[in-house]
């Protein structure tokens, strides 16, 4: 995996997948996660930047989404508990 550190990015669209960044900051930029591989944000700041998935992580977003609106909600809100670090109910398997 790449480590970057320390740097600015600016106005960048910024591909995540494979790289660490340590301390870096990134002003209007747009990150991006496909899904390939790892990445890791360690002490960075966002200035008005967003994110976006594309590739097999936006499947996965697809797939949360129909899941959460097509009767799994509570599965889904489970899931997104345990990426808080929150504690969860097992949700009851849905038929």
């Amino acid at each position: 995996m790449q480590v970057i550190e320390q740097q600015t990015f600016t106005k960048q669209r910024i591909e995540l997948d494979d790289k660490q960044f340590r301390n870096c900051t990134f002003d209007d930029c747009l990150l991006i996660y496909s899904g390939t591989g790892g990445t890791a944000l360690n002490g960075c700041h966002l200035n008005n930047t967003g994110f976006a998935f594309e590739g097999s992580a936006a499947k996965t977003i697809e797939l949360l989404t129909a899941m959460h609106r097509g009767g799994f909600r509570e599965l889904v809100e489970a899931t997104i508990a345990g990426i808080r670090g929150e504690p969860s109910t097992p949700a009851t398997p849905q038929a």
